[in-house]
């Protein structure tokens, strides 16, 4: 009866002991499931974030390098237009009539008078001649060529044409440059700075007018001559 009773407690603390073993397993099955982004994955998605960062910036900068490169180009095209432009005339500017004078004429007088009261020349103006003048440059037919030329050794010149249309107006420019190649030649080898003044000779086409002014003060000359045609 004795042995029977320690038999059964025995058996019981097995039991007992068994159970035990049997949650310890489960115990450490029951650690938290939601574990945390290692510091490894976060240093990954950090690195894939910047490089796409960097991707999309490089993108941008080769973009507007890229625009960049083209609004050069069409600008620098426009430029030599220009040059070719300005070549093709050799200084000779043009006015449009599109001022309150359009498709009127213009006084010479008046503008020969304004001129020599607003520009500063070195010697005095004095008009020539018809024929002198028509023997210094050849002009189309029905031009009216007034040259007012300084006295002395000076360059200083105020040369108006008024050709019958502006067709003859722009032969008449032709006979402008070669004049003004002409005289400045004669001035380089003696008298250089005579020569500079023709170099930024005034040249400007209105019309079927072409009004040409070599002075030192090339610069009032302008404004004066565009100022009264536009007025």
């Amino acid at each position: 009866m004795e042995q029977n009773k320690t038999k059964k407690l025995t058996n019981k603390a097995i039991a007992q002991k068994g159970m035990f073993d049997e949650e310890k397993p489960d115990a450490a099955k029951k650690k938290p499931t939601n574990i945390p982004v290692t510091k490894a994955d976060s240093v990954k998605k950090a690195r894939m974030d910047l490089r796409l960062l960097f991707l999309s910036v490089m993108g941008l900068f080769i973009v507007v390098i890229f625009g960049w490169g083209i609004c050069q180009s069409v600008k620098e095209i426009n430029t030599k237009e220009k040059i070719m432009e300005y070549r093709g005339t050799e200084g000779i500017k043009k006015v449009e009539d599109n001022s309150r004078k359009a498709g009127e004429t213009i006084d010479v007088e008046a503008l020969v008078k304004k001129v020599q009261d607003k520009v500063i020349f070195e010697a005095e103006l004095n008009k020539l001649g018809d024929s002198v003048a028509e023997g210094m440059i050849e002009t189309t037919e029905g031009t009216n060529l007034q040259i007012y030329v300084g006295n002395g050794t000076y360059a200083d010149e105020l040369i108006i044409m008024t050709a019958k249309n502006e067709s003859d107006a722009k032969q008449n420019q032709e006979s402008v440059k070669t004049h003004l190649s002409e005289t400045k030649k004669a001035f380089e080898d003696y008298l250089p700075e005579e020569a500079k003044k023709i170099e930024k000779a005034v040249s400007i086409r209105c019309g079927c007018y072409v009004i040409v002014c070599v002075t030192a003060d090339y610069e009032t000359a302008e404004k004066t001559i565009n100022a009264f045609i536009q007025d």
